[in-house]
């Protein structure tokens, strides 16, 4: 059976709740497919090396991760991630050069290329949210957050060990009910949606 690492969020930013983890939480098992879920913390040191230790260890065929694009009206799937983390403090009120005083951008990887295309089936994955009538769209910016640092370093990691795997991250809007003014969706059409993405990865 192919096996799929599947990440989410903690709440970051003051919310009582993050949907990315939410969603990824709620997922079903499956006949199709192994999975297994990590929640990450939205931290530049810890996120991706939490996600590069179950990697070495469980050797995942597919891995989808998952964020917060909140004000985002539908569901994102992101296409390319950049050699740049911004100039942002994570949880622990830190840049990604560590330091809590000296905001300055860096690449995620020093002298690693500028970007990688996602290597899921992006097409695939938004024909089937479409027709599914989920509100859903192409992005070709995951930010300069945690988000697009984690997206990078899994495709730089997947580049440099010449494997053969689908990677990609979908981004979802807030959930109904949490933020007032905002768009939001439904959870339950959230997890419909990782659901048929990930039913298209393998």
């Amino acid at each position: 059976m192919k096996k799929i690492l599947v990440t989410g969020f903690e709440p970051f930013g003051g919310d009582l709740s993050n949907p990315s983890g939410e969603a990824v939480k709620a997922l079903a098992k499956t006949e199709q497919y192994e999975m297994k879920k990590l929640i990450l913390p939205v931290s530049w040191k810890c996120a991706f090396s939490e996600i590069e230790k179950v990697w070495d260890e469980w050797q995942p065929d597919a891995l989808l991760m998952v964020g917060l694009a909140g004000g985002s009206p539908a569901v994102r799937v992101e296409r390319i991630g950049i050699n740049l983390c911004g100039a942002i403090k994570d949880i622990d009120g830190l840049y990604a050069n560590g330091s809590a005083e000296c905001a300055e951008e860096q690449p995620v990887i020093d002298g690693e290329r500028e970007a990688f295309f996602a290597t899921y089936p992006a097409e695939k994955i938004l024909n089937a949210l479409k027709k599914a009538e989920i509100p859903s769209k192409y992005s070709f910016s995951a930010g300069t957050y945690i988000c697009n640092e984690l997206l990078y370093s899994a495709l730089a990691k997947r580049s440099r060990e010449s494997k053969e795997m689908p990677i990609g991250f979908i981004h979802l809007p807030y959930a109904d009910g949490q933020k007032e003014g905002v768009p939001s969706l439904p959870l339950a059409q959230m997890i419909a949606a990782l659901e048929l993405t990930l039913s298209e990865l393998i």
